[in-house]
């Protein structure tokens, strides 16, 4: 009669047991502890799976408990019961998850198929899902994320504009047909001073459009700031801030399903400002907002040349601001270094 070593909890006090367990004549299972001893029909027995060298736990119908490392005696245990023909669900089984995590050809099968979901979800699944979330989403939050997201600025990074009252009327008033041709969107052009984070323009998804007193200075024309409200008109028409934020929260859950730390998800929303202060848009939304702001400004009859002039200046200004805040705000920039997105505007 072959004894099984392992520990035992009686499922009425915290206390551990040595114990020893093992099949008698009878065909019941037996458990002894301490100067106890209880019987067991197999169906009232239910044995865990096999999972690497961790010990395997025995659980029983009055609430009692017996794990052991003696797995090779355990699957010994779980053949014989079988073939007194005790219900599979009793027993569990048989070792299947150990011969699978035993080979290292399903480990490495499962690691490809693992990364390549993973990668999949995140450049295609997440993206899709986050539009259709963002289509039935109401206005409001929208509107909340933005205040918030304007306010927290203000605070961290953004000075009033030094900008005399009188340009920023001329600018608004040359941005008015621009504005005036989106009337379902709630747009709002800002001026700030930000001399550390220099030239720069960035749309938050409540419409509100933040231009740097740098960037006024660096173009040379105003229809150049035309283009570039254009282009962030565009990332408000396609909601692209509420987007990523959206998507970043499904990768956040994502990752909380795989790794069970509920942290990170818990305090997506309440992070949204933080996340959009670090957010970059993707390739496919510059694009997006690239098409718009070249239909945009052959609708207003403005050279298109005006955007790749004042790109072009961009980039070689964009090294000469790299203190923290800066390189924090950069990122919500959406001027990415691009030839190729500067020749679609060139005639």
């Amino acid at each position: 009669m072959m004894h099984i070593e392992g520990y035992c909890f009686d499922g009425q006090t915290a206390r551990r047991y040595p114990a020893q367990l093992y099949l008698n004549t009878d065909g019941q299972l037996c458990l002894n502890y301490g100067n106890q001893q209880r019987n067991y029909a197999p169906e009232e027995v239910q044995i865990a799976a096999r999972l690497g060298n961790t010990a395997r736990q025995v659980s029983f119908a009055d609430g009692a408990s017996f794990s052991s490392e003696h797995h090779q005696a355990l699957d010994i245990l779980v053949r014989q019961l079988s073939r007194q023909k005790t219900p599979v669900g009793a027993l569990g089984s048989s070792g299947w998850l150990h011969q699978l995590e035993s080979h290292w050809r399903w480990i490495v099968s499962a690691c490809l198929v693992l990364l390549l979901t993973l990668y999949l979800g995140a450049t295609q699944g997440a993206p899709l899902a986050a539009r259709l979330i963002v289509n039935v989403l109401p206005d409001s939050i929208s509107q909340h994320i933005g205040k918030q997201s304007m306010e927290m600025l203000d605070r961290i990074a953004l000075q009033p504009s030094k900008l005399s009252v009188e340009r920023q009327q001329q600018l608004q008033a040359h941005f008015a047909p621009l504005l005036t041709a989106h009337p379902d969107l709630p747009l709002r052009v800002h001026f700030r001073h930000a001399p550390n984070i220099g030239a720069n323009a960035f749309a938050l998804p409540s419409g509100d459009m933040v231009f740097t007193d740098d960037i006024v200075a660096l173009a040379q024309d105003d229809n150049e700031l035309s283009a570039v409200l254009a282009h962030e008109i565009g990332h408000v028409e396609y909601q692209h801030g509420l987007r990523r934020i959206v998507q970043n929260g499904l990768l956040y859950w994502g990752l909380f399903a795989i790794t069970g730390d509920i942290s990170a998800a818990s305090e997506t929303i309440a992070a949204a400002p933080a996340l959009l202060m670090n957010m970059a848009y993707s390739r496919d939304m510059e694009n997006e907002a690239d098409d718009f702001a070249l239909q945009q400004m052959r609708q207003q009859a403005i050279n298109t040349q005006h955007f790749a002039n004042i790109m072009r200046r961009l980039t070689g200004n964009s090294t000469q601001h790299t203190s923290r805040t800066g390189r924090l705000l950069h990122m919500l920039s959406s001027h990415p270094d691009t030839a190729e997105r500067i020749r679609k505007f060139e005639p």
